[in-house]
């Protein structure tokens, strides 16, 4: 019935349909249409080969078409000599995440036959896996992993509280493809009710768990100290523009006058984004003169920003750092995180004895941090997980390794996503870094060069937000945590283990039973 093109076609329009359960469009129930469609055509591949080639193109569907923003940082004025890698980005990443979730049904669902129950958990079983090796091997990508797709329906997005996005992600997958496997399922019409019914109540279970956690949590705020997130909204093109740079900081200055102007009695916490400065820059005699009245202002308050870094050996050799650092008001460096999840060929080249090629950003030679950090802002009010752009879609940097958390930590995202314009990758990174606030039960505090900057509260709401392209100032009183952990923090990957390991264990349970 089906040729071999057609289901190649169609597997690959499931997977492209399928970005649109993403940002900004956020469409959960096209996954029933996606996942749905996916399983009944491998249900009628055959052979291993067959599988793996029509889940690769489903996955290249879904990648090429979520992903082809990442394109545009090939096309920012200055950038021309990359042009040549444009096409190698819009479907090279795609065509390489493809193979995850390809070679995972082809290995764990070789022996399966998709006509019954073993199959489609060794289906649900596969992707899971799946995902969670895109988030974890080779540095890891875990964009837009399918859990994501819940950011509209607050309710369901606060699951990532009890197991994180790999969790959530799992389920996606296990009610996207209940549509497919009920229509060619041959049993009883008892065994379809049953299967139907444990569905519903299970999304019932997750709807009413999300209602509860959100109706628990309570606002807790210190009213006597401001945040303030600065969006310059610095076209990319002139941000390193020598000519320019003078005007660039002129501008975050004025916007932190303005931001502090009505609340002289307060503390401010002053937020900049990635790489807003350099240090050498900011303490030069013209900018900082102009700077430190405006923090003078309140002696608590605090510049907390992006930074280009260079520390220099005996020999004059230059170790360069995409940091987040916090300044005291007459600019003395209070402390500084450097980025340790740096960007393939962004800010490093894999192999780059091999690959003699300079970085789209032109900051080739990044140094990576030691790893997720807590920084100090003051002895007696907050400290800070800070997460710098990339960092943010990663849940397990939201912990860090040492040192015990206080109660008064927020998470700081310092992000520029102009490279990429007013696409869908700005949406979908906002989105990713607000879910560490689910995961977490910290606020997320999020600056960004040109959008979307974001301050949301621990369970996940929006309660500033700035547009892209737009020049913007965000303030909010500083925000606590949850009153308790949450069961993810507790617990990180114990429950997806313990998950996936029922689910394995139902693929072994039904595997002689049609």
């Amino acid at each position: 019935m089906f040729s071999s093109i057609l289901r190649a076609c169609l597997c690959f329009g499931f997977g492209a349909i399928g970005h649109f359960a993403m940002a900004p469009y956020n469409l959960s129930p096209i996954l029933l249409v996606s996942f749905s469609g996916l399983y009944y055509v491998l249900l009628k591949s055959n052979g291993l080969t067959s599988k793996f080639i029509n889940t690769w193109l489903f996955g290249f569907g879904y990648f090429i078409f979520g992903l082809q923003w990442i394109g545009n940082a090939l096309l920012v004025p200055g950038n021309e000599e990359f042009l040549w890698a444009y096409p190698f980005a819009l479907m090279g990443l795609p065509a390489l995440l493809a193979i995850f979730p390809a070679s995972c049904i082809a290995f764990f669902t070789r022996k399966l036959d998709f006509s019954n129950l073993s199959g489609w958990f060794g289906f649900v079983l596969a992707l899971s896996i799946s995902e969670l090796a895109r988030g974890f091997l080779f540095t890891g990508f875990p964009w837009n992993s399918y859990g994501y797709t819940w950011f509209s329906v607050a309710q369901i997005m606060q699951v990532a509280s009890i197991g994180g996005i790999y969790f959530l992600s799992i389920l996606t997958i296990f009610w996207a493809s209940i549509p497919a496997f009920l229509f060619i399922y041959n049993a009883t019409r008892n065994s379809r009710i049953t299967i139907s019914a444990t569905a519903i109540v299970l999304f019932i279970a997750c709807f009413l768990y999300g209602q509860i956690h959100i109706a628990k949590y309570k606002e807790r705020i210190d009213p006597n100290i401001m945040i303030h997130v600065i969006q310059p909204n610095i076209p990319q093109h002139l941000k390193w523009d020598r000519e320019a740079m003078a005007n660039n900081h002129l501008q975050l200055i004025e916007l932190t006058r303005r931001a502090i102007a009505p609340y002289k009695d307060k503390k401010n916490l002053i937020i900049w984004p990635e790489t807003a400065t350099v240090i050498q820059y900011l303490l030069r005699p013209d900018i900082a003169n102009q700077l430190k009245p405006v923090l003078s202002q309140n002696p608590g308050n605090k510049l907390i920003t992006g930074m280009l870094r260079f520390t220099q050996n005996d020999a004059g050799e230059r170790t360069l750092y995409n940091s987040l650092s916090v300044f005291t008001p007459d600019l003395t460096l209070q402390s500084v995180y450097d980025k340790h999840h740096l960007v393939p060929f962004g800010e490093y080249i894999p192999f780059q004895n091999i690959i003699p090629i300079s970085t789209v950003t032109k900051f080739s030679g990044f140094q990576a941090g030691t790893g997720p950090q807590i920084l100090s802002i003051d002895a007696n009010e907050a400290s800070i997980i800070p997460m710098i752009c990339y960092e943010a879609i990663f849940p397990q940097n939201s912990f860090p390794t040492t040192g015990d958390i206080p109660l008064t930590t927020f998470i700081v995202n310092v992000t520029n996503d102009g490279w990429y314009g007013n696409s869908n990758g700005p949406h979908q990174h906002m989105v990713q870094t607000i879910f560490r606030s689910v995961e977490t039960g910290y606020p997320v505090i999020r600056s960004a060069n040109t959008g979307i900057s974001v301050i949301a509260d621990p369970i996940g709401r929006i309660l500033r937000k700035a547009s892209y392209d737009t020049q913007e100032i965000l303030s909010y009183p500083l925000l606590y945590p949850t009153n308790k952990r949450t069961i993810f923090s507790n617990n990180r990957t114990l429950l997806i283990l313990a998950l996936l390991a029922v689910l394995y264990g139902l693929v072994r349970l039904f595997i002689h039973k049609k």
